[in-house]
């Protein structure tokens, strides 16, 4: 945003360096796969770290930030007289509704029971098996409840919406927004939309952008939708965008996600507000002390990761800044350390012992698997010393023939992953006796991670393959047996 977001020193914000050292290492210790925070206050950017091979420059998977996007787009809409809270959304996609007409209770949905996720449906409609029609499931999938009365996050809710803004506007989403306001506040140009097997876009969790860009905007809605003197969003609908319309206390797992829910935003603890996306992509404003919280990550498969962001952050930054404002002075001696320790992150590779007595037994060793789900035929490590550091090799074949996935012991090794060319990041380590752990992070459009558990007993292998993606990656699930090729 030019000329609106100033870098500074972590003390012009009246917070001390050793805070937002201590808020990352807090995530770090605990092996969280972090890719990218960036806290601001005010306009004061005083931390934007990125965790290597992630830069300022990478369009990061921002899943459910999505749905806040597609909440703005409808804001416009409604301002331009085009539908109003009250509207019923089978309005609008007669063509969608079963020969026999809608359900009763989904002719009473109305653009406000979307966007406060209250809904008839208590679960998302277009992951039901056999769905080609993402959008049109949302109006033939027989209801689980009257409307307008239960929050229940329904992802096709949000994806509906998203239909509803092209239907409206003529144009897909971004291009809609960009127009209205994105291209003002020099919103990423690369920034883009995965769409569903149906072609309609991914209204829920398909924003591929910048985290500065996602920043960007939350920054206006705090300022009520102003920057710079003009308007650039309908005021009167972010105000009420921020406020709980729906109870989450007893439809959420943790205790940030009970505190309620906008219009397609969640509300958090110490009165913030936010974005939220899947996999800790954490976008949150706390007007009290003017203070902006955003993450990049990777939790899915860390079971309470993202309200471990929200801890670290409250603990170790916001309980500590005095309301006051009152100064704090300069650390300059401590300066050279905390910008070296911001511009130096890399995403965290598995630890462990790297040496084990099993090596020379398996190292270059071809195991014929039993039959497995996963369709694996064939499996072999190859470990070797390159220098300074360890690496290996792991070779499998499968239907498609064979493959190779590279890695380091304690480091990443990059590489694209078989059939699928996601850009990856593996390491290994041996975590038990006669135990080698591999760790897949992908890093790309899909966000996820896959473990390889490789045990080892006389001449028999045990593989292990689990996978956390939310699509892809299915063949990479299970555990089988082998032994040693005799060829």
């Amino acid at each position: 945003m030019r000329g609106i977001f100033n870098y500074v020193n972590p003390s012009d914000c009246n917070i001390k360096a050793q805070w937002l050292i201590n808020f990352a290492k807090r995530l770090e210790d605990i092996d969280l796969p972090i890719h990218s925070i960036t806290v601001m206050r005010g306009n004061n950017i005083c931390m934007e770290s990125y965790y290597a091979p992630y830069t300022k420059d990478s369009l990061h998977r921002m899943f459910s930030v999505t749905k806040s996007m597609v909440s703005i787009a409808i804001g416009f809409l409604i301002d331009e007289g085009k539908l109003s809270l009250d509207s019923h959304i089978v309005d609008y996609f007669q063509d969608k509704l079963p020969k026999e007409g809608a359900h009763e209770y989904v002719k009473m949905i109305t653009i406000k029971d979307m966007l406060s996720m209250k809904t008839c449906h208590d679960k998302t409609t277009y992951k039901k098996p056999g769905v080609t029609d993402w959008v049109g499931s949302f109006f033939t999938t027989q209801p689980s409840h009257v409307p307008g009365t239960q929050f229940s996050y329904d992802t096709s809710a949000t994806h509906v919406l998203c239909a509803l803004v092209s239907r409206l506007s003529g144009m897909k989403l971004l291009d809609y927004l960009r127009v209205k306001f994105l291209d003002k506040i020099d919103f990423s140009s690369d920034a883009y939309m995965l769409t569903a097997t149906d072609g309609s876009e991914l209204g829920g969790s398909g924003l591929c952008a910048r985290p500065i860009d996602i920043l960007k905007v939350l920054y206006i809605i705090s300022r009520e939708g102003r920057l710079n003197n003009q308007q650039l969003l309908p005021k009167n609908y972010v105000i009420d965008a921020v406020k709980k319309h729906s109870d989450t206390y007893c439809k959420s797992p943790v205790i940030e996600e009970m505190q309620g829910y906008g219009y397609q935003m969640w509300l958090v603890r110490n009165n913030g507000y936010g974005f939220y996306g899947m996999g800790g992509q954490l976008a949150f404003y706390y007007p009290d002390k003017d203070i902006f919280m955003m993450t990049t990550a990777d939790t899915q498969d860390r079971q309470g990761g993202n309200q471990a962001i929200y801890d670290a952050f409250y603990q170790e930054v916001y309980n500590k800044i005095d309301d006051e404002m009152c100064s704090i002075a300069p650390e300059n001696d401590m300066l050279p350390e905390y910008w070296e320790f911001v511009n130096s992150r890399k995403i965290i590779s598995l630890s462990g012992n790297f040496l084990d007595s099993v090596e020379e037994k398996i190292n270059g060793i071809t195991y014929l698997c039993d039959e497995n789900s996963c369709g694996i035929k064939n499996i072999k490590v190859d470990i070797i010393e390159d220098g300074d550091v360890k690496k290996g090799t792991l070779t499998y074949t499968n239907a498609t023939g064979e493959h190779f996935i590279p890695f380091g012991f304690g480091y990443n090794e990059f590489f694209s992953f078989p059939d699928y060319g996601f850009f990856c990041g593996a390491s290994a380590a041996y975590k038990d006796n006669n135990n080698l752990l591999i760790k897949v992070q992908i890093i790309d459009s899909a966000i996820g991670s896959m473990y390889i558990s490789l045990s080892y007993r006389q001449e028999y292998i045990t593989v292990l393959f689990k996978k956390k993606e939310e699509t892809m990656l299915n063949e990479y699930n299970g555990t089988f047996g082998g032994r040693i090729s005799q060829i």
